[in-house]
């Protein structure tokens, strides 16, 4: 397992044997210099061994945490009588990647950095150069530098320290386009100011959240986590959240299922900006909304596409497979870019009109709504005229395209919601109109989307398989959740997809989807069944997360492991939600 370190530019894991085992520069959507996460022979790493009468061995497991209501990450490792604390971090905004390395105990010791530069996915062999503190490798459009204070015995890829404890070596690792880049970084840099800064600035930022003490303190502290990884996958300079900074994390260990989740998909930044906002984080919520809105399309339908770079383009989405890594547990291919991004997806629209909703209701901002509503005014007008066509769905299957109920439901929260909006403007005449249509959207759904048979809401008019996207129905109130249609559905997708006492998205998929699980938490407490819903919460926190408060996508009951790409931000963002559920926002 792995902590993560970021500056809000790209980030770095961290394993618990202490080594740097994933690392892209000089941004998160950059090919990796490091990779021994998806591949462990060939992906590249930094790692630390300890000497002691001759022999060297690798650090063995150790301990990880972080520092209370901060990303600076803290590894212990025993070395026989020693113990060796490893304090990790990325000062925000700073291209610098801070390893302080602490020695305690009796012994005299020798450890070695062992550093294995694998630049562009391994696909490219970097320039070395040695100087008396530190080494520099480089490589078309990526450097790093890796220095210290404590001049160590340089031979070729290693540095040696001979350490009589106690002793603190302070290690540098600098990166940039070119290697004076690294070099001039390297010479502003100070590691106790640095510290001091950044300790500053997560607590800062933490403190501006809401608490949750009156939970549990077990479930503040996932909530707080949540908000923090939140912080580190937003691409500080625009505002574009990752769905998750890793690729080709494997859904299912040795299948194909991998994906490159380096970008920002509209639905998972109204989601994220959802959360942050009923979490009291206003400015970070209105920042993922901002960049939602300027990267709407001025023609045509707003969203064409369902994922973007960081900068809100196309750059690096077309997906190609490598074959210069093995991927995590042989699971190839390992993809860069992503195939989804040429879907039409119809419920992204509805995702940011219903975004939009919840910030104006709980961010106390009175202006945003009407300085936005030609924006606003844009997308329900083209979800007016189009909420009837095809489309891929949320789930991104690779087939023909189809009428998803999940789809038409969110088309329309998009109109149900835009009313409210047109309202806060005073555009009776557009709510009127846009409520009307809502209705027929609703009423089409109720006519085509129903199953008699299955006694459940289909995926879609096309396909009748069970399929936890339909929770959005009574999760945005298009019916209520005591319909006696959405209490069927609820009872038939739990029997049919619950495992664990979490949920599939569908039955064709082996491990519980975390997003799946916990909107159904989120129903669970709009239906009244607090037990049920703090039950599915605490197996959520205990069961699709590491102890240092990481989400992935999936979990898989049977190896009893977490899967796919991680951290995720859905999975962060509705733990967050379903926190607030349970203190009665929603």
């Amino acid at each position: 397992m792995y902590g993560i370190i970021g500056n809000g530019e790209t980030c770095a894991f961290i394993s618990i044997f202490s080594s740097l085992d994933w690392l892209c520069v000089p941004r998160f959507d950059s090919p990796t210099f490091f990779a021994r996460a998806l591949d462990n022979a060939e992906g590249g790493s930094v790692m630390l061994s300890s000497e002691m009468g001759g022999s060297v061995l690798p650090f063995e497991g150790g301990e990880q945490r972080y520092v209370e209501d901060t990303c600076v990450l803290e590894t212990t490792t025993q070395i026989g009588s020693d113990t060796i604390r490893a304090i990790d971090f990325m000062p925000w905004g700073k291209r610098r990647l801070w390893r302080i390395l602490g020695v305690s105990g009796p012994d005299r010791l020798k450890l070695h950095l062992d550093i294995d530069p694998r630049p562009d996915y391994n696909r490219a062999r970097p320039e070395i150069s040695a100087g008396d503190s530190g080494l520099t490798f480089s490589a078309p459009g990526q450097a790093i530098r890796i220095s210290t204070t404590e001049k160590p015995a340089i031979k070729k890829l290693r540095m040696t320290f001979d350490i009589e404890p106690p002793l603190t070596i302070p290690l540098l690792l600098t990166y940039g386009d070119t290697a004076e880049e690294c070099h001039k970084e390297a010479r502003r840099a100070d590691f106790l100011k640095d510290h001091q800064a950044d300790l500053r600035f997560w607590r800062c930022y933490a403190s501006k959240a809401r608490p949750v003490f009156e939970l549990s303190p077990r479930l503040h502290y996932y909530y707080m986590r949540s908000l923090l990884v939140l912080k580190q996958l937003i691409y500080d300079p625009t505002g574009a959240i990752l769905a998750a900074p890793t690729t080709s994390f494997p859904e299912i260990v040795g299948r194909d299922s991998n994906w490159d989740y380096r970008f920002c998909w509209v639905r998972d930044g109204a989601y994220s900006a959802e959360a942050l906002v009923l979490a009291g984080m206003k400015d970070e919520s209105r920042k993922l909304l901002d960049f939602l809105l300027r990267i709407a399309s001025k023609d045509g339908k707003p969203y064409p596409y369902p994922l973007v770079s960081i900068d809100g383009d196309l750059d690096g989405t077309e997906e190609v497979l490598l074959d210069s890594l093995v991927g995590f547990g042989n699971s190839r291919p390992v993809r860069i870019g992503n195939k989804a991004v040429d879907q039409k997806q119809n419920d992204l629209e509805g995702e940011v009109i219903h975004a939009l909703s919840l910030y104006d209701r709980y961010s106390g901002d009175k202006e945003y709504v009407p300085e936005h509503f030609d924006e606003i005014e844009r997308i329900v007008n083209y979800v007016v005229r189009h909420w009837t066509e095809k489309d891929a769905g949320i789930w991104e299957f690779r087939r023909e395209d189809m009428d998803y109920v999940h789809s038409k439901t969110m088309c329309w929260a998009a109109l149900e919601h835009g009313a409210r909006l047109a309202l806060r403007v005073d555009r009776e005449d557009l709510a009127r109109q846009w409520r009307h249509e809502s209705n027929a959207v609703r009423d089409d759904v109720i006519a085509n989307g129903w199953s008699e048979k299955k006694k459940c809401f289909k995926r879609a008019y096309q396909d009748d398989a069970y399929d936890a996207s339909v929770l959005a129905i009574p999760l945005v109130n298009m019916l209520s959740v005591n319909d006696l249609l959405v209490r069927t559905s609820i009872k038939s997708i739990t029997d049919h997809l619950g495992t664990g006492g979490l949920l599939k998205r569908f039955e064709e998929e082996p491990g519980a989807f975390m997003l799946s699980s916990l909107w159904l938490a989120q129903v669970m407490m709009k239906k009244g069944k607090v037990v049920n819903s703090l039950d599915i919460i605490n197996r959520s926190a205990r069961y699709a997360s590491s102890d240092l408060g990481l989400f992935a996508e999936e979990y898989d009951m049977y190896y009893q492991r977490l899967v796919g790409n991680i951290p995720q931000s859905f999975s962060h963002e509705e733990f967050v939600k379903s926190i607030h559920y349970l203190l009665g926002k929603e």
